[in-house]
Order: structure tokens, then C-alpha cells, then sequence
């Protein structure tokens, strides 16, 4: 029982540190992306802004989502779900591609860092 307690909170250390780090990387590198790449104005910086938000106010879901699965789990798939999103985001260069990505990026944020 000591080693599966041990286990879990070696996960817990490392989803506390992946969490934030994934989300800084994005957020350093959105803007310079979103501008040189895929040449965003301002208007479409807000709109992609507006929509990483969307997620945050529908996190209360995240109780629906435990009823049919183990905390733990759901935290791996959030965070899963946050590192594909940061992941696929230089493949989709467009506008409707970068909204895509940052909607899966900000759903796997918004659901881990629900608390539980």
C-alpha cells in the first residue's frame, strides 16, 4: 500500500508541474505564431482569446465527467487532451485551425485545473 501511495503522489508532483509549464509554452509561443505565421490582427487575437475562455466557464461539466470516471483518470485525460492541443497547433496555421486547437488546448486546461 506504501509504494501505491508513493506512486500517486509522484503523479500528482508531475501533473503539478507539467500543468503549468504546457500552458506557459503555449502562451509564449500563441502570440508570435498567431502573428507571423498565420498573420492574425488584433480582431482575431481577441477571438481566439474569447474562445481559449469558453471551456473555463463550461469546466462545471467536469462533475458529469465524474460520474463516469475516476478522478485520476480524468486528469490524465485532461492533460492528455492539453498536450495534444499544444501539440497539433503548428500544423493548423489557418485561423479556423489555430480556434480548433486552442478550444482542445483550453478544454484539457480548464478540466484539470477544476478541482476535483
Amino acid at each position: 500500500m506504501k509504494a501505491m501511495e508513493q506512486q500517486q503522489q509522484r503523479l500528482l508532483l508531475l501533473m503539478a508541474f507539467v500543468m503549468p509549464f504546457s500552458f506557459s509554452v503555449w502562451m509564449v509561443l500563441i502570440n508570435n505564431f498567431s502573428i507571423d505565421v498565420a498573420n492574425f490582427t488584433g480582431r482575431e487575437i481577441g477571438i481566439l482569446q474569447s474562445l481559449r475562455e469558453v471551456p473555463g466557464f463550461l469546466a462545471f461539466t467536469v462533475v458529469f465527467a465524474l460520474l463516469l470516471i475516476k478522478e485520476q483518470r480524468l486528469a490524465l485525460i485532461s492533460l492528455l487532451t492539453l498536450a495534444v492541443g499544444i501539440a497539433i497547433t503548428g500544423l493548423f496555421p489557418s485561423v479556423a485551425g489555430l480556434y480548433f486547437t486552442t478550444v482542445l488546448m483550453s478544454i484539457g486546461f480548464h478540466y484539470k485545473c477544476t478541482p476535483f
